[in-house]
């Protein structure tokens, strides 16, 4: 897959700019602050539908506009992209109230929608939080692959969460909920509910073994790396032992309607579903030791590493072809050594990738440089080092 052309126009702080990409690396030249990382925002706007870097869209607008200089020139990125699936236009345009995306110049109903088209993979600062964070960023990135390689994935999580909610309101009514509609809604969370646990934990065994290869290339063979599905229960609930004996899905949804029963007045006292695939994680284990307690700085920046690269080779085997790499500021934050063998896997990939930095040196001794721009103050021209 390969991004052609990208026009932004009023988006932050760039008040137009329009780009050929080639194949191969493209390289964005700048200081700190002077908006290179807007034009992987931009891209990742094209395909995930939300920014890299914030979840309120407001940000992204230009400061201090008027109602009719936003209407006569609205904030909107425009991306040419061809792919397996031909070629095709996608925009997004961005409001105060709100924000619409277009395909082929038809606007598409829901968000949802712009999956499947556009792929990209995004490495930035921020992404430590996966390691750091809670076990919400580690669902995040696996609930995100599963819906971005298969539509059914996503209706199935909708549905979970549904249900969820459905459970929840009743578990919080005043007197206690009658049983039948506690049933309804705990058939519904097991039908789903497993078919997700299902999901995670195949898509957790298929980005162990890549994630694995891909740690093992940037550690210098050092480390040793578990990647493993944690469901959303207490180890004696037995459901994390259902999924690895591959049960029928008859019998795992029997089980979970089963824990959820049993939980009812234990959750009705908290108010909350306590225990389910909303709580679920991933565990992180790295020479035998949790990663997300005790590693390293270092060590974390490698694991989110090899997850992202892990995240190529799925997208790839499932769609045909891989993503765009988005690589914001990544080798500024890695030892010599590290960057290195980043840079060389994305060399070994052949992906296109677009790659933002403050010092292009340690990367084109170990990639090829397909074109090269400069970003300064919002502008963004095409050329060879910074301007004087």
């Amino acid at each position: 897959m390969r991004l052609e052309h990208l026009h932004l126009e009023q988006f932050r702080r760039v008040a137009s700019a329009a780009m050929e990409l080639p194949p191969g690396a493209t390289l964005f030249l700048g200081e700190n602050g002077q908006g290179k990382t807007t034009i992987l925002e931009a891209v990742h706007y094209l395909a995930i539908g939300r920014s890299i870097r914030t979840s309120r869209d407001k940000e992204c607008l230009p400061h201090r506009r008027t109602a009719a200089q936003a209407s006569e020139r609205p904030t909107a990125i425009t991306g040419r992209y061809d792919g397996r699936g031909g070629r095709h236009e996608v925009r997004a345009v961005l409001a105060a109230d709100g924000k619409s995306f277009f395909r082929d110049g038809k606007p598409l109903r829901k968000l949802g929608d712009l999956l499947g088209g556009l792929q990209v993979v995004a490495l930035v600062p921020g992404d430590l939080e996966i390691v750091r964070g809670g076990p919400k960023e580690r669902r995040g990135l696996l609930d995100a692959l599963l819906a971005r390689t298969n539509a059914h994935n996503l209706t199935t999580m909708q549905n979970y969460n549904a249900a969820l909610k459905h459970r929840n309101a009743l578990l919080r009514l005043p007197g206690h909920a009658a049983a039948a509609q506690l049933d309804a809604y705990e058939e519904q969370l097991a039908r789903y509910g497993w078919e997700l646990l299902v999901a995670r934990e195949g898509m957790t065994r298929v980005m162990a073994g890549h994630a694995t290869t891909a740690l093992t290339l940037l550690s210098g063979a050092v480390d040793e790396f578990v990647l493993r599905h944690e469901p959303g229960w207490l180890p004696a609930d037995g459901v994390a032992k259902l999924l690895a004996d591959g049960i029928a899905p008859e019998t795992g949804e029997e089980r979970l309607r089963d824990l959820w029963s049993r939980a009812r007045r234990a959750d009705q006292e908290t108010g909350y579903t306590r225990y389910g695939p909303h709580r679920g994680d991933l565990a992180l284990i790295l020479n035998g030791t949790d990663a997300r307690q005790f590693a390293s700085q270092g060590q974390a920046r490698t694991i989110v590493l090899a997850l992202r690269f892990a995240e190529v080779d799925v997208i790839e085997a499932a769609t045909g072809e891989p993503p765009i790499l988005l690589l914001d500021d990544v080798f500024g934050e890695l030892d010599i050594k590290r960057a290195r063998q980043c840079v060389r896997l994305v060399a070994r990939r052949g992906v296109q990738a677009l790659i933002t930095a403050t010092d292009a040196t340690p990367i084109e001794a170990e990639l090829p440089i397909a074109a090269r721009f400069v970003v300064h103050e919002g502008a963004v021209r095409r050329g060879a080092g910074f301007p004087g």
